[in-house]
């Protein structure tokens, strides 16, 4: 076991990091196994997280990409085109925030609102996998937050770079005064990686947040 998630007094659930190599991944097994466990909430099966935001990775969108019986999109450029037909991507500034679209109701666009199940449950993004319907100590609201946002990071930069690259502007539904830099969006330890397993904590984690995570 690489990471623990467990239940706190006050009924809270807290995070701690076991191994020096863990990654991404082993937090997300960490935290399902943590909910078949634990049934009294933590998940209430209503789909109210549906109605929120959903920020996206590099990686979540790889794996919706993968999905070519769910997707219909120009496969000249299927990261584009996936931002733009199944994304809302914001602009304000420099600032750039891209998550899932959604519909005029405010729902997420893959929910299926009849049935209140995920239509894509399979390659559901870090933000939802990572979900518990419990409320949690800092430093595992710290943790998640991030993940999200070094995820989010090297999704924006893979959009600033393809759309240099294919010669158009960056396509964005909601903008003011938008003037992202490509510069201020670094590589990080999400950049070249297509799987959770190979992103590893440590790399992402601030040494504030990991001293406070990692207990050998």
């Amino acid at each position: 076991m690489k990471i623990r998630v467990y239940k706190k007094t006050g009924n809270l659930y807290d995070i701690e990091v076991l191994h020096p190599r863990a990654t991404v991944q082993d937090y997300l097994d960490a935290v399902n196994e943590f909910i078949e466990k634990n049934t009294d909430p933590p998940c209430r099966g209503c789909d109210e997280c549906c109605w929120e935001r959903i920020p996206l990775t590099s990686i979540d969108v790889y794996n919706y990409l993968q999905q070519a019986n769910l997707l219909q999109l120009d496969k000249r450029r299927p990261l584009l085109d996936f931002l733009e037909k199944y994304c809302y991507v914001y602009v304000e500034g420099g600032a750039v925030d891209i998550s899932l679209g959604f519909t005029l109701e405010g729902a997420c666009i893959f929910l299926n609102q009849q049935e209140r199940i995920c239509s894509a449950y399979a390659c559901r993004s870090l933000v939802c996998q990572s979900f518990i319907c419990l409320e949690s100590t800092l430093r595992a609201q710290e943790l998640r937050s991030e993940l999200v946002n070094a995820g989010m990071d090297e999704l924006v930069r893979q959009w600033l770079w393809q759309s240099r690259q294919a010669g158009r502007k960056p396509v964005a539904h909601e903008a003011h005064n938008p003037n992202p830099n490509l510069a201020d969006y670094p590589a990080n330890g999400f950049t070249d990686k297509t799987s959770y397993r190979q992103v590893l904590l440590a790399d992402i984690c601030s040494r504030k947040l990991w001293s406070k995570l990692y207990k050998p």
